[in-house]
């Protein structure tokens, strides 16, 4: 059986706003047309993944206000991970973030497939290693509970293990730890990480496992290219992502 889910990544709030978060051209003008097509019956979206960014400061409340407004028009179910401008270091202080319910992980099935989302700022380290541990941790559990007979795994992160090849350097935009990271996906036999974080997409294979990114809604960083999310569709044996443009939100 077939269905479809959005896969929504790096609205962010507040960063590409030139007129003010509820000007014309805004990122939440963007979101909201993204939510009204996935709310669209005649789309037939199931639920919405959120890739984390969802605000550009984490320090906002105000940017984070128009981010629960707008999710609290949409009429799916949604499920998201946290980004790196969404967060505090958990070390020294509360992020409002969470204290206010925006989505931070998930663990579900359905019409067999198995979806996790972790908090990839943890996993990559950016937080001590204590928290990266945990993290570790928390994955391998998770991905052991997960239902046996579900044909697909996917694994939702905010940061993609890498942006051009697997023995880049390390920089801001991947993952040091990526090697570790997709030596547990393969025990696990996830079937395909989805990401956001690099405004840009990705579309690889790598140990058998796809790497799927997506641009976001927000602004390309990387090169021009439409702000977009993605529209998934799952079926028995495979699945297909396609874009769906908010440049005219």
């Amino acid at each position: 059986m077939s269905f479809n889910f959005a896969f929504v990544t790096d609205p962010q709030i507040g960063m590409n706003s030139p007129w003010g978060l509820n000007g014309p051209a805004s990122d939440r003008l963007r979101l909201e047309w993204a939510i009204n097509f996935i709310n669209e019956p005649a789309n037939e979206i199931d639920f919405t993944i959120f890739g984390g960014d969802l605000v550009n400061n984490r320090d906002a409340e105000e940017e984070l206000d128009v981010l629960l407004e707008c999710l609290g028009i949409l009429e799916k179910p949604y499920y998201g991970v946290p980004g790196n401008h969404d967060l505090f270091d958990p070390r020294e202080q509360p992020s409002p973030y969470i204290e206010r319910g925006a989505p931070v992980d998930f663990s579900f099935s359905h019409k067999g497939a198995a979806f996790l989302g972790l908090n990839s700022i943890h996993l990559r380290g950016n937080f001590g290693v204590q928290l990266q541990q945990q993290e570790l941790q928390h994955a391998a559990e998770q991905l052991d509970s997960m239902d046996p007979k579900c044909s697909h795994r996917f694994v939702v992160t905010h940061w993609p293990l890498f942006v051009h090849e697997p023995d880049e350097a390390e920089t801001y935009w991947n993952m040091e730890n990526r090697r570790q990271v997709i030596a547990l996906f393969q025990r696990h036999k996830v079937s395909c990480q989805i990401s956001g974080h690099w405004h840009q997409d990705i579309d690889a294979v790598w140990h058998g496992i796809s790497l799927l990114g997506s641009i976001g809604l927000s602004k390309p960083l990387q090169y021009p290219e439409e702000r977009s999310f993605k529209v998934v569709t799952v079926f028995d044996d495979g699945w297909l992502a396609r874009r769906v443009s908010v440049e005219n939100a």
